[in-house]
Formats: C-alpha cells, sequence, structure tokens
C-alpha cells in the first residue's frame, strides 16, 4: 500500500473536469484508489459519484492511497498530476 497527501491546487477543487481528469487517470490502473479528504471520509477515485459528492475545494490537503500491483505507478502519476492541477 502506497499512501502519500497533496494539497488540491485546482481552482474548481475536485469538481466538474478536474474530477473528470483525475477519474480518468485513476481508471488505466488495476490498484484499488481512494482519497482519504479529512478524518472520516474515504473515497473511490475511480467514482465520478463518490469524488464529486465529496465536495473536495481547492486548498484542500488530502491522502492518494494505492493498492494493488501497479500501486507505485499509480500513485506517482496521481499525485503528480494533482499537484500540476489536473490539467488546468
Amino acid at each position: 500500500m502506497v499512501r502519500e497527501k497533496v494539497t488540491i491546487i485546482s481552482k474548481e477543487g475536485l469538481h466538474a473536469r478536474p474530477a473528470d481528469t483525475l477519474i480518468r487517470l485513476a481508471n488505466q490502473y488495476a490498484s484499488k484508489i481512494e482519497i482519504v479528504c479529512g478524518e472520516d471520509k474515504t473515497i473511490n477515485a475511480k467514482s465520478i459519484l463518490h469524488v464529486l459528492g465529496a465536495g473536495i475545494n481547492c486548498g484542500a490537503e488530502v491522502e492518494v492511497v494505492c493498492e494493488g500491483e501497479d500501486e507505485q505507478e499509480a500513485s506517482k502519476r496521481i499525485v503528480q498530476a494533482i499537484k500540476e492541477g489536473l490539467d488546468e
């Protein structure tokens, strides 16, 4: 399991286009990929309903958690994409 904290810099947070970018990227990997926001909310990063429903705003610190056969690559690419603003 790989865990890494990152801050959401997209002006829209994880809404609309940034959420779609995240989900498309996450679905390229076989690993289970989750976003932990706060102390009690864990969402499936491969589900548009979960990501949009979480209401994660710009400036929020989240933790990307990847578990599976390609967890290292998945974590690296997803964290990098979030740091770059998810194609903003």
